[in-house]
């Protein structure tokens, strides 16, 4: 028995799936409508400096419909819906129960438990999944037993639900693409309801005593979107036969995320960029038809009336004339200081949830050189792990995200597919910038759950019209072999 053919037995029963028509799966119209429902005249609101009132729109709205499809136990709507109004949900969050985004996504997986309990369960037999779950909620509940304080770290749950809602939703590509395609409606109404704005950074602004929005979770779903759109010939999103509306999309998320001045969500697309033109050789001409188109946008929105901020931002984030401290927001501080805190406490670290208090106390170094700053977030998920609970905690997340890397190019080289790949990749250089414990992170991990050996894996259909992966298999070089 040759290579290949041991290679193709080992994981025939895992990964392979029977013929099915790609063109079968189609967007819901209806949700995209639903969507457009919800955050459109809500956004509208806001630019008219309304922000309380575009809320409760939005959240009357919302609500009446995720009710609707709780008594109807239509589980796949009520998740679809929720992953499409995250950005939204995250900037209006304010003005209702800020938690509110935990209570629908957990909501739409317990719903998702009792309305098919046995496809929750095969999905549950993921290691990978399972263990993201089991200790993203005993990291939680940890940091409230440390620190007495149940909102500490409450964030980490926002990552575990929102990557759970995707995976869960990966089964049914038609609902996946349409919530896919209704983040990028969630986003741009976000987008346009900030434009009129003054405000340096867009992306978040102060509206009636109320700090809005914030750049990074207004960037990493563009980044996402923008990638979406290139990678794989935009089978996610159900595009594939659609060039010029993946263009369209590519385009408009590239020029928001141009004008987002979020150099971590910039750093998401430069390094994916790279990964795809190194593996994706089919996906290269729509990559660089726009990222030409790209840069003349951009060159056209520097001749603008923005144009000017927008240099003056490039211009303190690139000079030489800059400490790297001023260029990174402070970002390099913490680097610089995280030697000295992890050597003090290098195996479990201060105890979860305490990372503030210790930023505090050890921005006061002066052998250091980092000025006073006060408790402050650890601005690098990384950083955090190590202060928190050290090398047990680094270990731990590198644990889970070294397979993922692993299972994401296994996917690539079985199925031709990078987006797995990337969503892994977007995550790591996510948690190198900020602490990557949210909403918007966790459609990155998600979507980089969904690679080989994966459980969902086997049910997806990244063939067109029907054919058969094995015989692609049968075709397909031999590849070389390494123990997974």
């Amino acid at each position: 028995m040759n290579q290949l053919s041991l290679f193709h037995e080992r994981y025939s029963s895992e990964l392979f799936i029977s013929k099915v028509n790609a063109s079968s799966s189609k967007l819901s119209w209806i949700l995209l409508t639903q969507v457009a429902l919800c955050v459109v005249p809500a956004m509208s609101l806001v630019t008219l400096g309304r922000p309380a009132t575009g809320a409760r729109w939005f959240y009357g709205v919302t609500l009446l419909l995720l009710a609707r499809f709780l008594l109807i136990k239509d589980r796949l709507s009520f998740v679809s819906l929720t992953l499409s109004l995250i950005p939204a949900l995250l900037m209006l969050r304010a003005f209702f129960f800020y938690n509110s985004l935990n209570f629908i996504m957990g909501t739409g997986i317990i719903l998702w438990l009792f309305a098919s309990p046995k496809e929750f369960f095969q999905s549950w037999k993921d290691l990978r999944w399972r263990s993201l779950v089991i200790l993203g909620g005993l990291y939680w509940l940890s940091s409230y037993l440390w620190t007495g304080d149940y909102s500490t770290n409450m964030r980490a749950l926002e990552l575990v639900f929102s990557a759970s809602c995707v995976y869960l939703l990966a089964k049914h590509r038609e609902y996946l693409a349409t919530a896919l395609i209704g983040l990028s409606i969630s986003v741009f109404s976000v987008g346009v309801a900030f434009m009129p704005s003054g405000d340096e950074r867009w992306g978040h602004e102060a509206v009636d005593g109320y700090i809005l929005g914030n750049p990074i979770s207004f960037g990493i779903p563009l980044a996402l979107l923008f990638l979406l759109s290139i990678a794989d010939r935009g089978k996610w999103l159900l595009l594939e036969n659609r060039p010029y509306w993946r263009l369209a999309l590519g385009l408009i998320s590239g020029a928001f995320l141009v004008i987002s001045t979020s150099r971590g969500s910039w750093a998401i697309v430069v390094v994916n960029v790279i990964v795809l033109l190194v593996l994706g050789k089919r996906q290269r001409g729509m990559l660089l038809v726009s990222i030409a188109l790209l840069a003349v946008i951009t060159l056209a929105l520097l001749a603008s009336q923005r144009g000017s901020f927008l240099i003056e931002f490039y211009e303190k984030t690139f000079s030489l004339d800059r400490s790297m401290a001023q260029k990174s927001s402070g970002r390099s501080d913490q680097w610089q200081i995280f030697p000295q805190v992890f050597k003090d406490s290098p195996i479990w670290g201060f105890g979860p949830g305490s990372g503030k208090s210790v930023y505090g106390r050890y921005s006061t170094l002066e052998e250091n050189e980092v000025r006073l700053r006060g408790n402050i977030a650890w601005h690098s998920l990384f950083l955090q792990m190590g202060v928190e609970a050290g090398i047990i905690g680094l270990m731990g997340l590198i644990l889970l995200l070294a397979p993922l890397l692993f299972r994401g190019f296994t996917h690539w080289r079985l199925y031709g597919s990078s987006v797995p790949l990337i969503g892994v990749i977007g995550f790591i250089v996510i948690g190198l910038s900020v602490s990557g414990l949210d909403a918007v992170s966790g459609l990155f991990l998600g979507i980089g759950l969904l690679s080989a050996k994966s459980v969902v894996a086997r049910r997806f259909v990244w063939e067109q019209s029907g054919v058969d992966l094995r015989s692609q298999m049968l075709l397909r070089d031999k590849l070389p072999i390494s123990s997974p």
